[in-house]
């Protein structure tokens, strides 16, 4: 196994585990952009100065920019990526910037901001994650992959008691953000019949939410904790549904 899957395995198994159901030429890009993100988003979880996690995320941002790896694995792939998809470099340069957000306690101002920090971070990754899959159909899954961001950013929030509360703006409880969850999730399904089967691995991830709300409602104080034969099941049950 490749430095790049072996990341995705062990940081994101959830977008590991939905990489299997796209097109095998399509796989290693769609691998690089998820272990790309999961190098960002762990950064808060591997610095305890957020000084240090500012210059790692610095960096990225300027690996981005120049276009030269330095040889890191992850970033070799994902420049590859980023021409079988045609990948923005800016939207990939906001990804890193809203993770800025993670190293510290400041409260999320409103609801306004939660879902644009949501939207750099788990939409647009769906949206990269379709351009891949299919450049030319992935305009039309936009609006599917900006709820359906909001809905799975916020459930992995909320399944992470120890740090969710400076992601949840003044007079939003968890109740109130597992609404808004759900509503996002269900606007977002509601949109996924009309898209083309091409870029539906993109949104295999999201078949999650679901569960992980359900679980999340009945111990909100609790780790998320779904098991990876369960959360399998449900991929493959949904893969072969929507396909």
């Amino acid at each position: 196994m490749s430095d790049v899957q072996e990341s995705v395995r062990r940081h994101d198994r959830d977008r590991f585990l939905s990489s299997l159901f796209a097109p095998d030429g399509k796989r290693p890009h769609l691998l690089a952009l998820y272990a790309f993100n999961a190098e960002v988003a762990r950064v808060r979880d591997v610095v305890s100065d957020p000084n240090i996690g500012l210059i790692r995320l610095q960096w990225w941002r300027d690996t981005l920019e120049s276009g030269a790896s330095g040889g890191h694995p992850v970033a070799e792939a994902l420049f590859s990526a980023m021409k079988e998809g045609g990948l923005p470099k800016q939207a990939l340069v906001d990804l890193v910037t809203a993770r800025e957000f993670d190293l510290f306690e400041d409260r999320m101002p409103g609801l306004t901001e939660l879902e644009a920090y949501l939207g750099e971070t788990h939409s647009r990754l769906i949206q990269m994650a379709a351009m891949i899959l299919d450049r030319d159909a992935a305009a039309r899954a936009s609006e599917a992959a900006g709820l359906a961001g909001v809905a799975q950013g916020l459930a992995l929030i909320l399944g992470e008691p120890r740090t969710r509360d400076p992601f949840l703006p003044e007079g939003m409880d968890v109740k109130a953000a597992l609404e808004h969850a759900e509503k996002r999730l269900a606007e977002a399904m509601a949109l996924l019949p009309a898209l083309p089967r091409s870029v539906l691995p993109a949104f295999l991830p999201v078949s999650l939410t679901g569960t992980y709300l359900k679980r999340i409602a009945q111990a909100p104080d609790e780790a998320l904790n779904v098991s990876p034969l369960r959360r399998q099941l449900i991929m493959w049950w949904t893969a072969r549904r929507w396909g």
